[in-house]
């Protein structure tokens, strides 16, 4: 079904409408945006990669304070055009529809983009009827992909996360792409998204966690996120990701659920601190305990 070929028509009909050139076409949004020519962007563009890490290292923000790096990247004068060569050249953003046909087939139709760059899975999501949420801590970034939205004639909703939360229960569906690995406390996050997430509501998350040398503004170099995902209120769902393609570094899925503060402690204990045979016995104790309590409630009652 999901053929690079197929994803590649239909992603270029999404980004670029005029011409099927991804790259051109963002290049002449950008112009727009900026007052400036297309050459003078594709310029910036090809020496953002570098310029975006000589930033980094120059400033140096503390790795683990988290307002430190959202002002860094609220600051960044480069950042925004590394992303329009990453968004114009890398066939990873096929991933977005993937996540759309899924959503589509559930109920609700409101769309949390965190993270949300320069606004391209929030142009696939609205196309296809969603109202959506653009959240981010860099305010260059949030304008930027707000324009690119209302060109094409989509309102959404901008959450600047400096200083906004987000609101509870609200969504129905979430990314967070290639964005935990750069914050320091990535499971903090995750439970801020799905408090935002109706029940049942789904997350997509792809986080390359690692040392990249090349991008050292990856700050979470191991894997903070998948044995805890129950604890802050996420199944997982492998089977809604049976169609994505093995040519693809495809996201994960979840689903959120309703969690007790009980339940997250149990969850932490078996999937984190204790896991295996013994967290598997203090798992049945506990559901056991849990079936009888309603029981043992009805007769304190009479």
């Amino acid at each position: 079904m999901y053929t690079e070929s197929h994803c590649a028509r239909r992603w270029n009909a999404l980004m670029a409408p005029g011409t099927g050139d991804v790259k051109a076409e963002l290049a002449q949004e950008a112009a727009e945006y900026f007052g400036s020519t297309v050459d003078q962007i594709l310029a910036r563009v090809a020496t953002a990669g570098a310029r975006f890490k000589n930033e980094w290292q120059d400033r140096r923000p503390d790795p683990g304070n988290e307002q430190a790096l959202a002002e860094f990247y609220n600051n960044s004068e480069s950042e925004l055009f590394e992303l329009i060569g990453w968004h114009a050249s890398d066939p990873i953003h096929y991933r977005t529809l993937m996540c759309l046909d899924v959503a589509l087939g559930r109920p609700g139709r409101q769309f949390l983009d965190f993270g949300s760059g320069i606004g391209s899975d929030a142009i696939a999501f609205a196309s296809a009827g969603y109202t959506v949420t653009l959240a981010d801590v860099s305010e260059p970034l949030l304008a930027f992909a707000k324009w690119r939205c209302g060109r094409r004639g989509y309102r959404v909703r901008t959450i600047d996360l400096k200083r906004n939360g987000l609101p509870p229960s609200t969504y129905d569906a979430a990314v967070c792409f290639d964005v935990l690995e750069h914050i320091p406390k990535p499971i903090r996050t995750l439970g801020r998204i799905s408090r935002s997430l109706t029940d049942g509501g789904l997350l997509f998350v792809h986080a390359p966690f690692g040392v990249d040398p090349d991008r050292p503004m990856h700050v979470v170099h191991a894997d903070a996120i998948t044995r805890r995902m129950r604890t802050v209120g996420f199944n997982w769902r492998g089977d809604l990701e049976a169609d994505f393609p093995s040519w693809l570094w495809a996201p994960r899925v979840y689903e959120r659920f309703e969690l007790s503060a009980l339940d997250g402690l149990g969850y932490y204990l078996y999937d984190v601190v204790m896991p295996g045979s013994i967290g598997s016995r203090l798992a049945a104790a506990y559901r056991h305990l849990k079936l009888r309590r309603p029981a043992r409630e009805r007769a304190d009652v009479r």
